[in-house]
């Protein structure tokens, strides 16, 4: 009884490194996405770039985050007012949009009533 595998594509480093990098330059496109255009599996390309990331120091090497260390005091309040300065800087923008869109609906059913009151059917 012979067992077949499944067989493995070859790709040099140097199409493994332009592939991470049209990535990385284009945060539009999914993993599929940029995948699909090269024609190689969606799984290749997300290993590449994870691998990419942790060699350049961008990922974490736990899953869950932790470095394994435990943050100090200084180092958590330093996250957290930078996490807090965006949070704020979110919520006012939101602010804003909630208001563009409270006077585009007045608008809108001050439109409404106009031409329902001017049509008969």
């Amino acid at each position: 009884m012979r067992v077949t595998t499944m067989p493995t594509n070859m790709y040099s480093a140097e199409f493994k490194a332009d592939a991470v990098a049209l990535y990385e330059s284009r945060p539009e496109l999914s993993y599929s996405r940029t995948a699909a255009d090269l024609g190689i599996s969606r799984g290749a390309l997300k290993t590449w770039v994870h691998k990419a990331r942790k060699a350049a120091g961008r990922v974490p090497t736990h899953p869950d985050g932790a470095s394994g260390e435990p943050e100090t005091a200084e180092e958590e309040l330093a996250r957290l007012r930078v996490e807090n300065a965006a949070l704020r800087e979110e919520r006012t923008s939101l602010r804003g949009d909630v208001d563009r869109l409270t006077e585009e609906r007045a608008i809108l059913q001050k439109a409404t009533k106009y031409f329902a009151a001017e049509t008969t059917w």
